[in-house]
C-alpha cells in the first residue's frame, strides 16, 4: 500500500477537520492545567509523534503549527505559575524533520516580530520562548519506547500526545495499554480504518490484529471506523477509563481518530467538540448513518425513527431503559459520556422528556429544566422513566 504525502499538495477537507479537531481539544485541554486549576503544574508535556513538515504546501498550519499557536496565549501564564512546558515534535521521514526545523524556527521568528508574547526575546536569529521544542527524528516505537521509561516514572505528570500514524501498525496492543495506563495522559491518534477493512486479510495486516479480533461482516463500509473504535474499547482492562471516536471520509475510504482519557473532564471535552463539528451524531464528517433527515428528505414510512437521527434515536431509547431504575445525575453523566453523547446533548433530551412527562425528575432546590449533570455534582437530584 502506497503512503499518500499529505505535505505535498493542500490538506483536503479530511484531513482539514482531523486538524481542527486537534486544535480545539488542545485549546480546551491547556487551561484545565493552567487557568482552571489552582494548582500550578511544576510540569506539563505535549508530544507530537508524526509532526511531518509542519504546513501543506500552501502554508495552512498542521499539527505542530496548531500546537504552537494554541500554546502561544499561554506564555504569560506559563511564566507566572513557573511552569514548564516541553514540546516533543518527531517525525522519521528526514526531508520533512529538515522542513519541520524551518516550519517551527519561521513560527518563532513570525511570532517575536508580532509581538504576540512579551517573553520572546531576540536571541541571534531565532527567538527563546517560555516553553521548550525538542525535535526528533525517530522511528515511532523506538521513541515511544525509550521515552516511556520516563512516562511510566513520572506518571502524574498531564501529558497529551497526538499520534498521527499512517496505516495500522503504530498503536499495536502493546503502546496502546502503555497509552491507557498513564494517568494524566490524554492521546488522540490516527489509524487507517478502512484499510484495515479491505486488508485484513494480508499477512503484513494480520501482524497486528487478527480475524478472530475485529469482524467487519456485518457492517456498512462508512461504519468501520466505529468497528475499529470497538476492537480498541474492547482492549480497555481497567474501569472508569473513557474512548472516543470521530470518523473521517476522504473519497472513497473512512478514516478516524481514537481519543483516549482517564478523566471524565477530557472525555467530556473532546465529546463537546466533536458534537461542534458533528452536530448530529458527534463522530463524523459524513452522513455515516444515512439520515434522510440530515439532507432534509424527510421519510413518508411510519416508522417511529424514520425522520429523527438514528443515533440519538437509539440513544433516547437505551436512555429510558436505563432509567427504569431511579438514577442519580452523576450516574447519567457517565452513561452519557460513555455512550458517546455531549452532556449538552443529554440535557437537551432530557427536557424534552421531561416535557413529554416521559421522565420524573425529584430533588430539593431544583431549577425547572436544570438536571446539573456533572461528575461531581452539587446538587443531587434523581431521575427515573415514567
Amino acid at each position: 500500500m502506497t503512503k499518500a504525502d499529505i505535505h505535498k499538495e493542500a490538506f483536503d477537507e479530511g484531513t482539514k477537520a482531523k486538524l481542527e479537531l486537534l486544535r480545539l481539544y488542545v485549546r480546551e485541554w491547556l487551561p484545565v492545567f493552567l487557568v482552571e486549576s489552582n494548582f500550578s503544574y511544576p510540569q506539563i508535556e505535549i508530544y507530537d509523534f508524526f509532526a511531518g513538515e509542519g504546513q501543506d504546501n500552501i502554508d495552512t498550519p498542521g499539527s505542530p503549527l496548531i500546537i504552537l499557536e494554541e500554546l502561544s496565549n499561554y506564555c504569560s501564564t506559563l511564566v507566572k505559575k513557573k511552569t514548564k512546558l516541553t514540546l516533543l515534535f518527531n517525525d522519521f521521514n528526514k526531508a520533512k524533520y529538515q522542513k519541520l526545523i524551518s516550519s517551527k524556527d519561521n513560527f518563532l521568528r513570525k511570532c517575536s516580530q508580532d509581538k504576540r508574547c512579551g517573553f520572546c526575546i531576540n536571541a541571534g536569529d531565532i527567538p527563546n520562548c517560555p516553553f521548550e521544542i525538542k525535535l526528533e527524528n525517530s522511528d515511532f516505537t523506538t521513541l515511544f519506547n525509550t521515552l516511556y521509561t520516563t512516562f511510566s516514572s513520572n506518571p502524574n505528570i498531564p501529558r497529551f500526545m497526538f499520534i498521527d500514524q499512517y496505516g495500522i501498525k503504530q498503536v499495536t496492543k502493546k503502546i496502546f495499554q502503555d497509552l491507557i495506563g498513564l494517568p494524566k495522559t490524554d492521546f488522540l491518534f490516527f489509524i487507517s480504518s478502512s484499510y484495515l477493512n479491505r486488508f485484513k486479510e494480508l499477512p503484513e495486516f494480520k501482524k497486528y490484529i487478527s480475524d478472530n479480533e475485529i469482524d467487519f461482516s456485518d457492517s456498512k463500509p462508512t461504519h468501520c471506523h466505529r468497528v475499529v473504535y470497538q476492537y480498541f474499547k474492547r482492549m480497555v482492562n481497567k474501569e472508569s477509563y473513557f474512548l472516543g471516536q470521530f470518523s473521517i471520509k476522504k473519497g472513497h475510504n473512512v478514516y478516524g481518530l481514537i481519543f483516549g482519557s482517564n478523566s471524565h473532564l477530557g472525555m467530556k471535552k473532546f465529546l463537546s467538540i466533536a458534537w461542534k463539528i458533528d452536530p448530529h451524531t458527534g463522530e463524523a464528517n459524513h452522513d455515516i448513518d444515512d439520515d434522510p433527515i440530515r439532507t432534509g428528505q424527510l421519510s413518508l414510512n411510519f416508522d417511529a425513527s424514520s425522520n429523527q437521527i438514528k443515533k440519538l434515536y437509539s440513544y433516547e431509547q437505551n436512555l429510558m431503559e436505563f432509567l427504569k431504575e431511579p438514577k442519580q445525575n452523576d450516574e447519567l453523566y457517565v452513561f452519557s459520556l460513555e455512550q458517546g453523547i455531549s452532556i449538552s446533548k443529554t440535557n437537551e433530551i432530557l427536557k424534552l422528556l421531561e416535557k413529554e412527562n416521559k421522565i420524573l425528575v425529584e430533588g430539593q432546590d431544583r431549577q425547572k429544566g436544570a438536571f446539573y449533570l456533572d461528575y461531581h455534582p452539587k446538587k443531587q437530584i434523581k431521575i427515573k422513566s415514567t
